[in-house]
């Protein structure tokens, strides 16, 4: 139900009266508000503000903004009093939104009236159950024990998706958090990385986003529900060299994704490495002291700062005892050593952005192999544990280029 524009009562949506109603000539719906235009027809509200049109304050003659009506020479007042229209001259405003504004007659027939609060509301939308229709403005949804399907705005009381959605095969695809299938390498190792990148997906766009993700992964990896993403999904690759990666991961894949509305706002990217890669638990010594140690450079290239990727002194200062196996840190911290295989890196934001992605992997690879021959002399003597030895080192090997792409991006910033 919403309100006419014409008897400000409440329309009645039955077929005969539906027929009955003049049809706008822009989108070609019925409405009770047809309003004339010099060159469009009688359109509907919405039509005559989607071409910069509005109603003269004298009369419903649509005009544009700073013209004045044919028939009335006064032109368009510099304040109005309404939210939404330019024609409230008088002030005669009835019709609270839920957002504090107040709306006229004409601009309320865009909105929805709340079955909860009565307020109007321009993204109100039906509230499904196996009993009852209601149109809640989602505020008022959640306090009645709805909330949104994962791929659109329906406000539904059970389950991820509404009835629209629920059978759709694509959901099928986006596997349970605890999903792990066996491995499949990808290049030459034994230096493998694995990615999770969490990624947000618009309202409307889960089911096309989902089909773009699968089609471009192939057996290369699969996606993973995970419950920091209000929605979308968690990509995850199998286990893949560095070059690998470079040459062979479908990066088109993340414009396409970012052309949708997708973002990684708020969410992280997480590189698994294969404890393979590591010589003894000395290099893993080695390369967890070198990421601790320079923690402030590594937030600063992994965009992030966050108590689900925490650097932690005590964790810093009792690196050896982990390394030994003598304690198990939290998963929760920069990098979490549970995983039987490997070692997580968890520092890193989520994007989009190909450059940034490869920088993250690029960083994983290159601590690795950069901690690797590191000897006491290297780190008494000359200062390897320092960031600044570390990307010296990077320069002379041309193959991390997304990493030192990014550091000079980050340096230029300053």
């Amino acid at each position: 139900m919403t309100l006419s524009t014409d008897q400000l009562t409440l329309r009645c949506d039955c077929s005969t009266c539906v027929e009955a109603m003049p049809s706008c000539d822009g989108c070609d719906l019925p409405t009770e508000s047809a309003l004339p235009s010099d060159d469009h027809g009688d359109v509907c509200v919405t039509c005559a503000k989607s071409i910069g049109l509005y109603p003269c304050a004298e009369c419903p003659t649509l005009i544009a903004d700073g013209d004045t009506c044919n028939v009335h020479s006064a032109p368009q007042p510099d304040s109005f009093v309404c939210g939404d229209c330019r024609s409230c001259r008088t002030g005669e405003t009835s019709f609270h939104a839920t957002d504090g504004r107040e709306l006229c007659g004409i601009c309320v027939e865009a909105y929805h009236q709340c079955d909860g609060c009565s307020l109007f509301d321009e993204y109100s939308t039906a509230a499904e159950n196996s009993d009852i229709t209601q149109t809640f403005c989602y505020p008022c949804g959640r306090d009645h024990g709805y909330y949104e399907c994962r791929s659109c705005e329906s406000l539904i009381n059970h389950g991820d998706y509404c009835a629209t959605h629920i059978d759709n095969a694509a959901y099928d695809s986006i596997h349970s958090y605890d999903f792990k299938p066996e491995p499949i390498f990808h290049g030459i190792g034994p230096r493998y990385l694995g990615m999770e990148l969490e990624i947000n997906v618009p309202r409307g766009e889960l089911a096309s986003c989902v089909d773009d993700a699968t089609e471009a992964l192939g057996e290369l990896g699969y996606l993973k529900e995970d419950g920091s993403i209000a929605r979308g999904f968690e990509l995850v690759t199998h286990p893949m060299s560095y070059r690998w990666a470079l040459d062979s991961f479908p990066w088109q894949l993340l414009s396409d994704l970012h052309a949708k509305g997708c973002t990684g706002d708020g969410i992280g990217l997480h590189v698994h490495i294969s404890r393979a890669a590591f010589a003894d638990s000395f290099h893993i010594y080695r390369w967890m002291k070198f990421v601790y140690r320079n923690a402030s450079d590594v937030q600063r290239l992994a965009r992030r700062y966050s108590s689900y990727a925490a650097f932690d002194d005590r964790e810093r200062v009792l690196v050896k005892e982990t390394c030994k196996g003598e304690r198990i840190p939290p998963r929760t911290l920069a990098i979490n050593t549970q995983p039987e295989d490997t070692l997580e890196l968890r520092v890193f934001a989520s994007s989009l952005d190909a450059g940034e992605v490869q920088a993250a992997l690029a960083f994983a690879d290159a601590s690795v192999g950069y901690t690797r021959d590191l000897t006491i002399s290297d780190l008494a003597q000359r200062g390897a544990w320092n960031w600044n030895s570390f990307t010296q080192w990077l320069l002379t090997r041309p193959k991390y280029s997304p990493l030192t792409r990014e550091l000079e991006s980050l340096a230029c910033a300053c």
